[in-house]
């Protein structure tokens, strides 16, 4: 299984290069063309109440562990947000029938924030960028902590001992170059999750995704006069590629690759955050 990540170049310029991170090796059977590694059904000999219930199974450090089901819930945990904006958008993954994919919008997204080397104000961009991308998808977003994960590229998507039986929350590290080397020369941050198929092997969604801050880069942009904005502008742009949204050509997005001039999200990037926002949940 793996997840796309996406760069962010230093001090809001931002170039085009992108790394399809590696993070669980699934079964060999593609799930229905969408690009998912794998998945393989069967029952869990240890459970006998799966000895009659299809489960999808993934290869985690060579064992075979059941796709996490999700927690019993009544419906979205936010309103829809209703599209209002037209402009170029793109997603990272999509399904055969091209709409994106997304996180559950009837689960909340957990994540945990690694805090070490972060400048400052590193909370409060966090906290204002996961604001930002909440209102514009109707994503819940849960803090759930801090954690000592390092930002490995090839990130375990279940780690039963750390965060429980579910699929891993959102990792959101502080780092540099010398311990991710993604964020060589002027890139900023990287930021992506993994499409991971549903417990039943009926659709796919996002989890576990990573977020990676240079910390020496945002240190750099925030000692500028507008350094705070565009310092904000990067974690917002890596957080939309969490959520889904890929690069775009048009230079007046936030999630155009290259451009310098944008600090706020863009009638594109809003479309395209409605849409992720608007996936269906996982029954």
């Amino acid at each position: 299984m793996r997840a796309m990540d996406r760069e962010v170049s230093r001090g809001a310029r931002r170039r085009a290069a992108s790394r399809l991170i590696g993070i669980v090796t699934v079964g060999a059977a593609a799930i229905g063309g969408v690009g998912l590694a794998a998945q393989s059904r069967g029952w869990d000999v240890s459970d006998p109440t799966s000895w009659w219930q299809g489960r999808t199974y993934v290869d985690i450090e060579g064992r075979a562990v059941a796709v996490p089901r999700p927690e019993p819930a009544t419906g979205r945990l936010l309103p829809v947000v209703p599209v209002a904006t037209r402009g170029l958008h793109a997603f990272v993954h999509v399904t055969e029938s091209g709409g994106p994919v997304g996180f559950d919008p009837c689960r909340p997204v957990r994540y945990v924030v690694r805090p070490d080397g972060a400048p400052a104000v590193g909370p409060d961009l966090v906290n204002d960028a996961i604001n930002r991308i909440s209102a514009a998808t109707g994503l819940v977003f849960v803090d759930a902590g801090t954690t000592d994960e390092a930002p490995a590229v090839d990130r375990v998507l279940i780690q039963t001992d750390r965060y429980g039986r579910g699929w891993a929350p959102v990792l959101i590290a502080w780092s540099t170059e010398a311990e991710v080397a993604a964020l060589a020369g002027d890139v900023a941050g990287v930021g992506g999750s993994a499409m991971v198929p549903g417990a039943s092997g009926e659709g796919t969604w996002l989890a576990a995704g990573r977020l990676v801050l240079d910390s020496d880069d945002l240190t750099e942009v925030l000692g500028r006069g507008d350094g705070y904005a565009r310092a904000r502008a990067i974690v917002v742009h890596e957080l939309a590629h969490v959520v889904g949204l890929d690069h775009v050509s048009d230079t007046h997005e936030l999630m155009n690759p290259t451009t310098s001039g944008v600090a706020q999200l863009g009638p594109g990037d809003l479309e395209g955050l409605a849409l992720v926002g608007a996936v269906e949940c996982e029954s």
